[in-house]
This record gives structure tokens, sequence and C-alpha cells, in this order.
């Protein structure tokens, strides 16, 4: 609290250094919000792996110029780590979301991958040895049985595999949070991001084959949501993230995050006119109340 105080009060600016960063995570809870509605609507028209490659390859594009004149290139020994943190973070949570949400409402899809945290708290006590408290572990009970009645939610005649793809997709963004920290220190929340999405799409384009085709074929309006996924949801609000997360207590930005699924069901329903069923939704408030009580247990022990 006093670290915030004494940034905010240099200069006299408190008052607009706080707006402008709460606007910055309104703008980023809006965008990543919109994202699963964007790629139910592209996926009428794009595969997932074209999807995916196209949307990456135009928020390489936009964020090359900063690779080029503000930041430069990373340490040439941390390119191996920038690569596995695009593999997981990106590539391989990506395209299982959209391959997800062929068959999984955009609703049910946002409520599964906010158990994202669960997988996070689990990595990092097997992987950094980081303890657990027994609320921690009834949190994350409670998480699963929320996203186990999501997927039967989701699942015309039993178990949505649909469902199972997007929680992999969770699963795979974990280790994206938990070994960012490693290199988040020396470049900074921005500076890493754009290094990782770069990086993704490099590893992407295998997957690339027949996109000049699919782009040709499909019409502008699906590729204009493809582009505003990777400029929106991707650039935009990966970037006003850092400058919120920079600028406001954790527990403010992460509790902001419970929003998510919310604004993400009623965008698709005004957007797409799709809701998720009543046990999907009665599961994501029973998988969002999990991920709660595990951020209250790491708050109770710190």
């Amino acid at each position: 609290m006093n670290f915030r105080k004494s940034q905010f009060a240099e200069g006299g600016l408190k008052s607009s250094i706080d707006w402008l960063s709460m606007i910055a995570l309104i703008v980023t809870l809006l965008a990543w919000s919109t994202a699963f509605a964007a790629i139910k609507a592209a996926l009428f028209h794009y595969s997932p792996l074209h999807l995916v490659v196209l949307r990456f390859i135009i928020s390489s594009l936009m964020l090359l110029p900063f690779v080029l004149f503000k930041f430069g290139l990373p340490d040439f020994r941390d390119i191996p780590f920038i690569l596995f943190l695009g593999a997981t973070g990106m590539l391989l949570c990506h395209i299982p979301l959209c391959i997800g949400e062929q068959t999984v409402s955009a609703g049910a899809a946002s409520l599964l991958m906010a158990t994202a945290p669960v997988f996070t708290a689990i990595i990092a006590s097997a992987v950094l040895k980081e303890k657990m408290t027994f609320l921690g572990w009834i949190s994350i009970a409670t998480s699963f049985l929320g996203a186990a009645a999501i997927a039967l939610g989701e699942g015309e005649f039993g178990l949505s595999f649909g469902a199972l793809w997007v929680l992999c997709a969770a699963f795979m963004e974990s280790f994206y949070f938990v070994f960012q920290k490693k290199l988040l220190p020396k470049y900074g929340a921005f500076r890493l991001t754009t290094y990782v999405i770069i990086s993704s799409t490099v590893l992407m384009l295998f997957f690339g084959k027949g996109l000049l085709n699919a782009v040709a074929m499909a019409p502008l309006s699906a590729t204009f949501t493809v582009a505003y996924l990777a400029i929106f949801p991707t650039c935009i609000a990966y970037a006003s993230w850092a400058y919120a997360t920079s600028r406001n207590p954790a527990s403010l930005v992460a509790g902001s995050l419970f929003l998510k699924p919310a604004l993400a069901i009623f965008i698709a329903w005004i957007w797409l006119e799709e809701i998720p069923s009543l046990l999907s939704i009665a599961g994501g408030a029973i998988a969002i109340m999990g991920v709660w009580l595990l951020q209250r247990s790491s708050n109770l022990e710190c």
C-alpha cells in the first residue's frame, strides 16, 4: 500500500493514473470476454488450425515493430525457454480451445478456461514445491466438480469431448502462468508477451498449410473477426493487462477476472444468441467458487 501511495504521489498524478489503469483493466476484460464469441463466429468459416495461425500471424505483424524499434531481441540463452512458453501458453492452448469451441458454447468455454488458476496451483505445487493448504485442495476439488458438471451439461448424451479439449487448453495455459515467472522480472509483462506471441507464431507456421486458400474462400466478415481477435483480445488486451497489473494491487486485478465468464456469456448471447445449458452455468458457478476459494487460501497463507 505504501508503494502505491509513493508511486501515485509523485508528480501529483494519483487520480489520473488510477483512472487510466482502471480503464486499461476494463478494456482487457471486455476484449478477453469477447474472444470466446468471436472464436465461435470465425469457426463457421475457418478450421481451428487456420483460425489460430492467421490470428497469431496478424498479432505478430502488429507486435514486430516493438521488437525492431523498442525492445530489441531477447538474450540468446532465453530463446529456448521463450519458445517453450510460446508452445504451451499459445500454440497448445489456443488450438485445443478452438477445437473445443466447435462443439462447446462460447459461454461454457469461458467458464472452463476460468479453471486455469487451479491447474496453475497444482503445477506450482508439483514442480516449484509451493505449499498447498487444506483449503487449497478443497478448492481444487470444488473447481473440478464444477468443470465436470459443465462437461456433462455441454454433451447431448453424456460427457462433452469438446469440453475436455477446452480443459486441455486451460491446463496448457497454466504452464505459461507458472513458468513465465522465471523471465518476468527480466523483461516485464508486455515485452515478454510480445516475444512469446512471435515465437509461438513461428511454431504455428508448421500448421498453416492451406491458409491462403482458406482466407480466399472465407467471407470478409469471418476474416475481419479473426483480425479482431488478433488486434484486441491478443495485442491490445495483453498490453492493457500489463499496464493495469503494474499499477494496481494483484488482488484487485486477479479478482476482476471472475467477471470474465459472466461477460463472455452475455456477449455470446447478444452476438450469437447462444447461452450455455443450466447445468453448465451451475457447474461454472461451482468452478468459479473453487477458484475464488483457492485465491482466498493463497491470500490467507501469505
